[in-house]
């Protein structure tokens, strides 16, 4: 069993790692099965936590290193679209303002995690600023996503399927709720704003 729960927390690095570069891989879902059989009693949830923050913060200092160092290229080849470089200009504005914020918080944005280490390295955002606010996103983070595992571990204690189901459910909820809520509130500053006639 000791065998088997090495295997689980290295599948959960490595998932994570790659979800930083691929954001298509299922890493979430990963993390949630491992707090629900932490409180199933299946795996330690410190070590399941030590392997998230791990692969979360490598994996995002990579994607950030990348776009740092002559990655430059990559990103202008994917980011044709006129919409994403949009995107990307307002993300490094936001770094400007906001700093190590945008970089913590990015983590917990669909898409957000990837888009926030590729625009950080293509804008040289200082190191010193960035690897602490790296270090608390990925902490917060992965209590946040292990937490809700092990809330449905502790709700369907003799089920861990189901438990990391009940886990999974909260997370889209969770998103879809915060996503609907800036979305709602980005619309209202708009409509705010005062209209400037060109006359």
């Amino acid at each position: 069993m000791e065998s088997m729960a090495g295997w689980a927390y290295l599948v959960i690095f490595v998932l994570l790692v790659l979800d930083c570069v691929i954001p298509a891989v299922p890493a979430e879902t990963s993390v949630i099965a491992g707090g629900a059989l932490a409180a199933n009693g299946h795996l330690h949830v410190a070590a399941v936590l030590l392997a998230s923050v791990t692969a979360v913060f490598i994996g995002d200092v990579v994607v950030h290193e990348v776009a740092r160092r002559g990655g430059r290229r990559l990103v202008e080849r994917f980011l044709r679209n006129e919409r994403y470089w949009k995107a990307v200009g307002w993300v490094a504005r936001l770094l400007e303002r906001h700093g190590g914020a945008i970089v913590a918080g990015g983590r917990f944005v669909p898409l957000g995690r990837t888009t926030v280490a590729l625009v950080s390295g293509y804008a040289q955002f200082p190191r010193h600023r960035l690897l602490p606010a790296l270090g608390v996103g990925a902490l917060l983070w992965s209590i946040y996503v292990v937490g809700l595992g092990y809330l449905g571990g502790n709700v369907f204690t003799d089920n861990p399927f189901a438990a990391a189901g009940l886990g999974i459910a909260l997370s889209f909820v969770l998103t879809g709720v915060t996503t609907v809520a800036r979305r709602l509130r980005l619309r209202a500053r708009r409509a705010g704003q005062p209209v400037i006639s060109k006359a």
